[in-house]
């Protein structure tokens, strides 16, 4: 939760910085997220869905990711 937090913290705060993404923090916050969700993973029995995959499935996270990267594409 806390880097998701991180993620969307930075977008209500900078929203009319246009900085690249990779001089933010966005993708270190991403790369731990995907590096938790892989942990899980790999601690489950098959067939099994951990905590952070069930938040990040019900809070629909990948969707707002789209949306906000879509949002920051410079035209």
């Amino acid at each position: 939760v806390y880097h998701w937090k991180a993620i969307t913290h930075y977008y209500i705060e900078t929203s009319d910085d246009k900085a690249p993404v990779t001089d933010t923090n966005i993708p270190s916050h991403l790369e731990q997220m995907l590096d938790i969700l892989v942990q899980e993973e790999n601690e489950r029995e098959s067939g099994e869905t951990g905590p952070c995959m069930e938040y990040l499935l019900h809070h629909k996270i990948l969707e707002t990711l789209y949306t906000l990267g879509k949002a920051d594409v410079c035209t």
